[in-house]
């Protein structure tokens, strides 16, 4: 059987989605799903302080724990699938700010054109020309750190790409012939821009959301790795990078909380996005 690129990013986007949405339902007894899977059907318990991967195996007096535990006890492995919630809260959060002022900008500046969109290049080129990281550091530092700030943060800079794209595609499409027959109709300009333009700008709208979700785990981690994006307390794969930079200094190296955040949550899931949102950019 041969996979293309689209369907190994699918696949493993669904994974990471799957069980990030499990750690967001709740259950009865638990916090969610899958603590009720780790703590209650998998009978997985929390130690004192750290394990090796599979010491359980030949250590009695610990619990099984297929990537081992923290410097807390808590099951690196169970960490790791659940730093994907924080990855899913992230990406629709930033998404759900940020996209809405990308389209609308977008539609209205590449549409109206004239001063309307005058006014619109000059806003997303201003807002372009402050470095992003230090508007985030800076918005973090003055309201704190925490899940829904950092979204707040990240999607106040994040439309700007979004509206450059949708600008460009609305002023390609605007002379069409499908367009300038519903003008002749006496179609009004919101239902032109909602039910003709919009409608055709979608494949740059899921390449945008694909490479920004990317951006944004990628974001994410920085700057919880360095002391402002998620408290403590909120798995995340950016927190637990950030208590490995301690733990790859020790003797013995405890090397299974860094290994697990980015070969096991990191990596595949920024690949998979960019394997989508390259496939549908060579579909267009």
């Amino acid at each position: 059987m041969k996979f293309s690129g689209r369907k190994i990013g699918l696949y493993i986007v669904v994974f990471y989605f799957a069980f990030g949405l499990l750690d967001i339902i709740p259950f009865p007894g638990y916090r969610s799903i899958l603590d009720a899977a780790f703590e209650g059907s998998l009978g997985v318990v929390k130690e004192k302080s750290y394990t090796y991967p599979l010491e359980g195996l030949s250590n009695p007096t610990v619990g099984f724990h297929l990537l081992g535990t923290d410097v807390n006890g808590n099951d690196v492995f169970k960490q790791t699938l659940q730093g994907s919630r924080t990855a899913i809260l992230l990406s629709f959060g930033v998404a759900l700010v940020s996209f809405p002022v990308g389209i609308i900008l977008g539609l209205l500046g590449g549409y109206l054109g004239g001063r309307v969109d005058d006014v619109i290049q000059w806003l997303y080129t201003t807002v372009a020309s402050i470095p992003w990281i230090l508007f985030v550091v800076t918005f973090l530092m003055v309201f704190g750190r925490g899940l829904l700030w950092v979204v707040i943060a990240i999607g106040l800079t994040s439309w700007v790409d979004l509206a450059r794209l949708v600008r460009g595609e609305t002023l390609r499409l605007r002379e069409q012939a499908f367009i300038r027959a519903a003008r002749a109709t006496g179609m009004s300009v919101p239902a032109i821009l909602l039910r003709e333009i919009l409608p055709n700008t979608m494949p740059i709208i899921r390449i945008n959301f694909a490479l920004s979700s990317s951006s944004v785990i990628l974001a994410e981690t920085v700057l919880t790795f360095i002391g402002i994006g998620i408290e403590p307390g909120t798995s995340s794969w950016g927190g637990m990078i950030s208590e490995a930079q301690r733990e790859l200094m020790r003797d013995p190296v405890i090397w299974w909380n860094f290994f697990s955040a980015t070969a096991l949550g990191i990596f595949p899931l920024v690949m998979a996005l960019n394997l989508l949102a390259d496939e549908d950019s060579q579909k267009r």
